[in-house]
Protein backbone atom coordinates (compact mmCIF):
# COMPACT_ATOMS: atom_id res chain seq x y z
CA UNK A 1 0.00 0.00 0.00
CA UNK A 2 1.31 3.46 -0.87
CA UNK A 3 2.34 5.83 1.92
CA UNK A 4 2.29 9.62 2.10
CA UNK A 5 5.55 11.46 2.76
CA UNK A 6 5.69 15.18 3.52
CA UNK A 7 8.97 16.98 2.80
CA UNK A 8 10.17 20.56 3.09
CA UNK A 9 12.13 21.94 0.14
CA UNK A 10 14.04 25.18 -0.34
CA UNK A 11 12.08 27.73 -2.40
CA UNK A 12 14.49 27.57 -5.35
CA UNK A 13 14.14 23.78 -5.59
CA UNK A 14 10.36 23.92 -5.48
CA UNK A 15 10.33 26.68 -8.09
CA UNK A 16 12.48 24.49 -10.32
CA UNK A 17 10.03 21.64 -9.86
CA UNK A 18 7.16 23.98 -10.74
CA UNK A 19 8.87 24.99 -13.99
CA UNK A 20 9.48 21.36 -14.91
CA UNK A 21 5.91 20.46 -14.00
CA UNK A 22 4.55 23.14 -16.33
CA UNK A 23 6.86 21.97 -19.11
CA UNK A 24 5.99 18.29 -18.60
CA UNK A 25 2.30 18.96 -17.90
CA UNK A 26 2.31 17.34 -14.47
CA UNK A 27 2.66 18.46 -10.85
CA UNK A 28 5.76 19.22 -8.78
CA UNK A 29 4.58 16.55 -6.34
CA UNK A 30 4.44 13.91 -9.11
CA UNK A 31 7.96 14.78 -10.28
CA UNK A 32 9.32 14.62 -6.72
CA UNK A 33 7.54 11.35 -5.97
CA UNK A 34 8.79 9.73 -9.18
CA UNK A 35 12.34 10.91 -8.48
CA UNK A 36 12.30 9.55 -4.91
CA UNK A 37 11.02 6.18 -6.13
CA UNK A 38 13.65 6.03 -8.87
CA UNK A 39 16.54 6.96 -6.57
CA UNK A 40 15.42 4.68 -3.75
CA UNK A 41 15.10 1.79 -6.20
CA UNK A 42 18.67 2.36 -7.45
CA UNK A 43 20.08 2.47 -3.91
CA UNK A 44 18.05 -0.44 -2.57
CA UNK A 45 18.77 -2.66 -5.57
CA UNK A 46 22.41 -1.76 -6.24
CA UNK A 47 24.05 -4.93 -7.60
CA UNK A 48 27.47 -3.76 -6.37
CA UNK A 49 26.31 -3.18 -2.78
CA UNK A 50 27.28 -6.71 -1.72
CA UNK A 51 30.88 -6.06 -2.79
CA UNK A 52 31.39 -2.89 -0.73
CA UNK A 53 34.07 -3.68 1.83
CA UNK A 54 34.72 -7.14 0.37
CA UNK A 55 38.25 -6.26 -0.73
CA UNK A 56 40.70 -5.31 2.03
CA UNK A 57 42.22 -1.91 1.34
CA UNK A 58 45.53 -0.54 2.63
CA UNK A 59 45.34 2.22 5.26
CA UNK A 60 46.21 4.89 2.69
CA UNK A 61 42.87 4.28 0.97
CA UNK A 62 41.06 5.84 3.95
CA UNK A 63 43.53 8.72 4.16
CA UNK A 64 43.85 9.63 0.47
CA UNK A 65 42.64 13.22 0.95
CA UNK A 66 45.07 13.82 3.79
CA UNK A 67 48.00 12.25 1.91
CA UNK A 68 47.18 14.19 -1.25
CA UNK A 69 47.15 17.46 0.72
CA UNK A 70 50.52 16.59 2.29
CA UNK A 71 51.94 15.88 -1.16
CA UNK A 72 50.72 19.24 -2.47
CA UNK A 73 52.17 21.01 0.55
CA UNK A 74 55.54 19.28 0.05
CA UNK A 75 55.54 20.28 -3.62
CA UNK A 76 54.68 23.90 -2.88
CA UNK A 77 57.35 24.13 -0.18
CA UNK A 78 59.89 22.64 -2.58
CA UNK A 79 58.97 25.12 -5.30
CA UNK A 80 59.26 27.97 -2.82
CA UNK A 81 62.87 27.01 -2.13
CA UNK A 82 63.68 26.87 -5.86
CA UNK A 83 62.34 30.39 -6.40
CA UNK A 84 64.26 31.87 -3.48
Amino acid sequence: MAKTLTIELPDEIYEGLQKLAEKWQTTPERIAADWVVSQADQVLNDPLEKWIGAIPMPPWADRHDELFAESLLDESEGEGCKNA
